[in-house]
Order: C-alpha cells, then structure tokens, then sequence
C-alpha cells in the first residue's frame, strides 16, 4: 500500500463510499422500473469504479483482487440484464451481490490505510471570483467564520481572483491574526468555500484554474427554471412542484392565465423577492400588484406592461399558478429549510422556521415588515390538530428532497435554502431551492457546518465535480496555449458564433458573413473541436477578403447553431459548456413529436379541421384499420426526420404497396404484417391518412412554407414553394403559377391569402408545444379535392431556403437575441 500516493487513499474511501450510496439508489429505481433513471445511475456506478480500478490493483491485495474480480462480474452481469429489461434479477444482483461486495471493498481497502499521523492544521480559503469575501458578504457572517475557524482549530485565509499567484502557487491573502486583518502571502489553501457558485460559463479563468488543482465544496445548482426541469426529468418529487410557464410569448401567458386566474411572475435570475408581480384577471381588467402597490388596468394596459416588464428580455420571466398561503390572520408564510452537509459529510438541518410577510403583501419576505417564528408552534396555531403532522411532513421533505437532489448533482452539493408552503387545503408546495440562502437569524449555526464540511473534504482529500468520473481529455481539442493565432480584441459589437460540425465553411457561412459586416457585427464559425474549455475561448474563423482566417476569440454573445446536435451523447459536453449563451435553437434532436403537434393543432377550434386525420400507432392493427379506412396513408416515425416516412396503400384483395423515396415494394397482407411489426418494435410511429395535390404530370406535390424569426423576434414568412412531395425537391415554376395552374385564378387567389395566416397560427402552436426557443420552421401544406388547406408536416431547419435570406433572418434574430441579454 505505500506505493500509492498520500491522497489517493482517502479519495478512493470517498468514492467506494459514493458507490455504496449510488448502489442503493440504483436499487430503488430499479424496483420503481425507472429504466432510463437507472441507466443513467448505474453508467456512474461504472465510470466510478472505473476511476478507482488502477488504485485498488495497485494494493497488491489478492482480496481485494478477488474482491475487484466479483465486482466486474457482478457489472457486468447487471449490463446484459438491463438490455433484457429484467428487473427483477437485476433487482436481486444488487442486493444479493453488488452491494454486499462494495461494502467488503470498503472493509478490505481501510484494513489496508495505515493509522493517521499528526498533520498540520487544515487551511480553508475562502473565496468570492470577482470580489474580496470580506466585501461581498455580511460582517456577522465573517465573523461568525472566523470564531468558528478558531474553535475547530482551522485557518482561514480571504481573497478573490486578483489575489492567486499561480506561477508560486500562492495568495495574497487577508487573515485574521492577533485579533486584526492583515494582509499576507499564503501558500495555496487545502479546500476552497466558494461565495455564490456560478455555472462553468460563468466561472472567470483563475476560477476554472483553481478548480484544476484544488477541492472546492459548493456547486451551482441552476436557475428558476432548470431546477424544476430537473425533477420534473426525475419525477420524484415533481408533485411538490407550482404548475409554471416560460415567458416566451404573450399568447403564452394569455393562456396560463385562462387556467388561473391569480398568477405570479418572477424573474429567473432573481433573489430576495425583488422584481416579482402578483396579477389577478377580473373579467377584462387586471389587478397589477407589486409588493403592496396595486393598480387596476385593462387589456391594452397590461399588454404593453408585458412587453415592457417582463417581455422585455428573452426568457427572463416565468408566470407560476398563485398559491394561497396565507395564516389565519391572513399574512403570506413560507417555510423556510436551511439544509448543509457537517462535519461528516453527511445532510442535517441547520435551521426551519416559518417566514411571515406582511398582510398588506402577498409576500412572506422578512426585509419587508415580516418576521420568523418556531416552526411546531406556529403550525400548531394555524392547522390545530393537523400541525403535528404538518411539522413531520416537512422535515420529511426537507431532508428527502435535500438528498434527492443531491444525487441528481453527482453529490456535490454542500448546502441548500427549501422554500415549502402549504395551502388552504393542506397540501405541500415547492416554491424554489437555492444555492446561498439567506442566513440573518442564524450565522453561527451555519458557521459551524460550512467550515466543519470543508474540513472534511480536505482531510479526506476528495474533489467533487456534477459526474463521479471527471471528464475525459478530447483528443485534438484547441488548446490556446500553444498557439501563434492573433487574438481578436473585444469590442461594443455584437458577437455572433456559427457552430458547425467540421471545418468546410458552406455558402450559408459565407452569407452570413457578409450580413453580419453589412450590419456592423462580429460573425465566426467554429466547430466542437475548436473551443479551449479551460481558457474559456475559441479558435473562430473570420471571413476576411474572400478567405476563413483562424484567430483566437472569446465566447461569443449569441450562438448560431448549424450543428444541430444538441441531446446527442457525443456533443453534449459542447451543449453544456455553452449553456449560458443564448443559442438561435434549442430545440434537442428527435425531441419533437410529431403526434404531440397533430393533438395539439387538432385542439385548437380554428386549426383542427386543417390538421388531416391521423392515429399515434400501438399495433398494426392501427395502420391497416387506416388503410381500409381512407386507402392511402402515410406512415411516419414520432420523433423522426420525414425522409423516414413510408406511403401504404392497399392495391387489391390482400396487396398492398409500400413506397419510400427510393423504392416501391408489395406485400401480401400477412408480408406488411409481419414488416410492420417488426418497425413498430423499434420505435413509435403515427399513421395518417395521405391527401395528395397532384401536379399535371401526376406527380404529389406540397406547398412548402418556410418561417424565420426577424430582428424583432416575431416570426415572418421569408418564402413559399411547391415541392415533390417524396423528395422535397422545388418545383422550377413559381408558387403563384404552379396554384394559378392548378386551380385557376380565382381559387389561387384565395388559397395565396390563407398560406400567411394559417402558417402563423401553426407556428404560435408550435411554440406553446416547446419551452425550448427555435428559430426557423418549414410547414408543408396541401390542397385536398375541396382546394381546402391541409397541414402536412412541421420540419424545424432551413432547408430549402435561399441562403441569403436565411443569413438576413439569423443574423438578424441572433443580433435580437444578444441586445436581449445587455
């Protein structure tokens, strides 16, 4: 054991500890039969003890040999099970076997860690990126650390980005020593407590840096809005969760408040409940109440209000259903949870109370008037007999919660602020989760767990990150350090960045290079491969005289994504870095459901009888019930590009044709049969019935619409044309001529009159569908016998479109986008 290195030994303790904690949620989701959940765990139960494998073989152990032997067979036996879907053996692996040989790990592995030695006392840095701790935080909470430093017997050393030497691995530092701040040089610290976590985005370089060398005990748990995705993806505890919407669009909020009818807007990045609007809808009028000042407006009001408040930036605001709690002597409370991780790495609550507002507020915030109280007694006063039940029910969340979402951070996280209420009916509400909650009422009791929990990741030597694994070197990734680029100088200009998947610049970039000069902003396109993680910047290339020159750049302001891989496993590190910059879509691969827009489109009175008729598939059954029904169908996969559509159509007593693009071919009915089953098994698929408009040549053709998002952000119709239907390929006769054609002047007039309008309402539909923002669309379209309108498809890229109007659009809307975020 005394080759391995002094920190290795402690961190692999940790890990075998963690895997020992994932096995067991692992276990629990596999009884729940949550398969995707339980993949996604039990790949970081394998990438964990992939990380710990060289260090136990160096142990020289055959126990532990024997033990790592068990282990790997065990893993790999629970692999094969999971891709027959059996649960239970898998089920009895874990508990039988895995779990009990982790556990042996663990003993076998400390048998082999020498007694402790005498060490010197533990260093804790705490440190703000972009100003002094001593500044950014309160004084009652400096102090409160630095008594707390005393009694465990740690030193505390203060400073910010400015203050790291990294060449002499050193800080220049302000301590508290003989009861007085002095300034000195410190050798680098054992652990980092970092004040406000950020997202990696928002990390500056020297943070980035010192995440490389040193522990660091808090991580960012997301915003307003990726918290709720989370549990919501998770499910468990997505009950607790108020119904919410983005604010994306009026029509948006219009309809979230046709559902209820008192809601609360509160912006995504707020804190303190500052900037938050309580509204109630009184027939046409609307009670507008901010804090305690109300106004009554109408319709016209309070249009303008939301595009100059909470429309005004994109995605700033979300609208969340009201929720009446309030005390008897009608005052807003919430439930204040204060939850860290100790001494022992383990979760205890550091504080629960009630904050009380208030009455002449709708908010239980305790800067304005409000005041905090003991949580049994006050739940006994306002709920009677119920308040003893009450007051377990809410530890029981507070704690539960804390550790669920713990585990869906990879363990990371150190301490949480649960807000909780409980309405007039008795049930539980989430209200938010943050990362620094607000300690005012209890410094010391939150002193002793911060520095207690940052002892123990120093002695135990462990460094978190959001994975158990970190993440792997990317084979040829563009790292500036070693290169002879120029760097590009920042400047007040826009930045728009063209994601692209390989360096072979198409006549798109070209185009939107010289859009992006015409309008005065900086454009470049890089690729995955370009993108320097650590230093935070990108080898862009720059269209200057005709050529894609390479500099060096920093992340740009918005990002133009012709990638286009966003959900994909391969890119998703890309996606990740990126998060925080507004991306042109957002919209993941394959997560559009084509049958998910029929049941939407169909809802809507005035577009259901566009929307042509059509079944989500569960049997083959289903396809041949539609075949007998309407003759010709289409058959499409869900979640799926259209060149994957077949044509089906039934040609005599027991044949049917099947066509795709490329080939047509017959089948006896038991022959479709048994093809179709064997389609259905791979993947979900609509059936619906095929409405051709044919062309004079008896071929099938579409109207294909193409939307793009303008500098305003609203959507605009930048072309219409015919296309083949089985192809997509355009017609070389123009829209006006090929409907002039085909249907005469008078109806062409008319059907030429409804594409705009009809196209719009589609793609407001469209946009209630997905919280994620896009920002082109193409709408295919046909003309039934009636020469009525008929929806066809929604396909969300350009294709088709002329590059230069899609450059004038996308550089546009990208230039909206990034005067959003100023």
């Amino acid at each position: 054991m005394a080759t391995l290195k002094e920190k290795q030994l402690p961190q692999t303790l940790h890990i075998i500890d963690t895997l020992i904690e994932a096995a067991d949620h692992f276990s629990d989701l596999v009884k729940q039969k949550n398969l995707n959940q339980s993949i996604y765990i039990f790949s970081s139960i394998v990438d964990g003890f992939s990380a710990i494998e060289k260090t136990l073989a160096k142990t020289k152990s055959d126990e532990m040999k024997q033990n790592k032997e068990s282990i790997e067979r065990s893993i790999h036996f629970i692999a094969k099970q999971m891709e027959q879907g059996n649960f239970l053996k898998i089920s009895e692996v874990i508990q039988f076997s895995l779990m009990p040989q982790f556990r042996e790990l663990k003993r076998t592995f400390e048998a082999c860690i020498p007694g402790e030695q005498a060490t010197e006392p533990i260093t804790i840095g705490v440190y703000s990126s972009r100003a002094n701790p001593r500044i950014a935080y309160p004084e009652e909470r400096i102090n409160a650390y630095v008594e707390e430093a005393e009694r465990q017997g740690v030193d505390l050393i203060f400073f910010s980005s400015e203050d790291v030497d990294f060449e002499n691995k050193q800080i220049n530092a302000d301590i508290f020593k003989a009861n007085e701040w002095q300034k000195m040089v410190s050798p680098f610290p054992d652990v980092i407590n970092n004040i406000a976590p950020s997202s990696r985005i928002q990390q500056t370089r020297t943070e980035r840096k010192l995440r490389r060398e040193l522990p660091f005990t808090s991580f960012y748990v997301g915003n307003k809005f990726h918290l709720p995705k989370k549990l919501v993806k998770y499910r468990k505890y997505a009950n607790l969760l108020v119904p919410f919407k983005m604010c994306r669009h009026e029509n948006i909020i219009h309809e979230f408040m046709q559902e209820n009818k008192i809601v609360v807007f509160k912006p995504i990045m707020g804190r303190r409940g500052e900037n938050i609007f309580f509204v109630e809808k009184r027939g046409n009028r609307y009670s507008l109440l901010d804090h305690k000042k109300e106004q009554i407006i109408g319709q016209e009001k309070f249009n303008e209000w939301l595009h100059k408040v909470i429309l005004k930036r994109k995605n700033s605001y979300l609208v969340q259903r009201y929720i009446h709690s309030r005390t008897k002597s009608d005052e807003p409370f919430h439930i204040r949870a204060h939850v860290q991780k100790n001494g022992d790495g383990s979760w205890q609550l550091t504080k629960i109370y009630p904050r009380v507002g208030s009455k002449k507020s709708n908010l239980s915030n305790i800067a304005n008037e409000g005041r905090i109280e003991e949580l049994g007694p006050f739940l006994e006063r306002e709920f009677g007999g119920q308040g003893k039940e009450y007051e377990q029910k809410t530890l029981e969340i507070a704690i539960g919660l804390t550790r669920h979402l713990d585990h869906i951070h990879g363990l990371a996280l150190d301490e949480l602020g649960i807000d909780l209420t409980i309405d007039q009916n008795g049930r539980f509400w989430l209200h938010e989760v943050n990362n620094g909650p607000q300690t005012l009422f209890h410094e010391k009791e939150r002193a002793a767990n911060t520095v207690a929990y940052a002892a123990y990741i120093a002695k135990n030597g462990i460094v978190h990150t959001n994975e158990l694994a970190e993440r792997k070197p990317i084979k040829d990734q563009f790292e500036s350090r070693y290169t002879n680029l120029t760097w590009v100088e920042s400047t007040e200009q826009s930045r728009i960045g063209m994601l692209m998947q390989n360096n072979e610049p198409d006549e798109l970039a070209v185009s939107c290079a010289r859009t992006a000069h015409n309008e005065s902003v900086d454009f470049f396109y890089f690729t995955p491969k370009d993108i320097d993680f650590d230093e935070m910047v990108i080898r862009g290339y720059f269209y200057e005289n005709a050529k894609w020159i390479p500099k060096v750049v920093e992340y740009p302001d918005v990002i133009y994504d012709h990638l286009r891989m966003r959900g994909t496993k391969r890119y998703r590190i890309i996606y990740e870095e990126l998060e925080e910059i507004p991306f042109t879509n957002e919209l993941s691969v394959n997560s559009v459901s084509r049958s998910n827009i029929y049941d939407h489109l169909t809802d809507a009175n005035d577009l259901k009888d566009v929307t042509i008729p059509y079944q989500k598939v569960s049997r083959v059954k289903d396809i041949l019930h539609f075949v007998e029904q309407f003759g010709d169908v289409m058959l499409k996969p869900d979640r799926s590009a259209s060149k994957d559509c077949y044509c089906i159509s039934k040609s005599a007593i027991d044949h049917y044709m099947m066509s795709d693009e490329k080939k047509n071919k017959q089948y006896s009915e038991i022959g479709l049969t048994q093809h179709l089953r064997e389609k259905i098994k791979k993947g979900s698929f609509v059936v619906q019935q095929h409405v051709k408009t044919l062309t004079t040549d008896g071929q099938s053709s579409n109207i294909r619409i193409h939307m793009m998002k303008d500098g305003n952000g609203e959507w605009s119709l930048v072309s219409s044309d015919p296309v083949l239907e089985h192809d997509g390929s355009s017609r070389t006769d123009n829209e006006n001529n090929w409907l002039v054609q085909h249907y005469g002047e008078k109806c062409a007039e008319n059907l030429k009159k409804q594409l705009p309008a009809l196209s719009h309402k589609i793609v407001t539909v469209l946009e209630r569908i997905h919280a994620e923002h896009f920002h082109v669309v193409t709408l295919d379209f046909t003309v039934d016998e009636k020469t009525d309108l008929r929806f066809v498809e929604a396909d969300f890229d350009n294709r088709g479109i002329d590059d230069v109007k899609t450059a004038q659009h996308a550089i546009a809307y990208a230039v909206h986008l990034s005067e959003g975020q100023i």
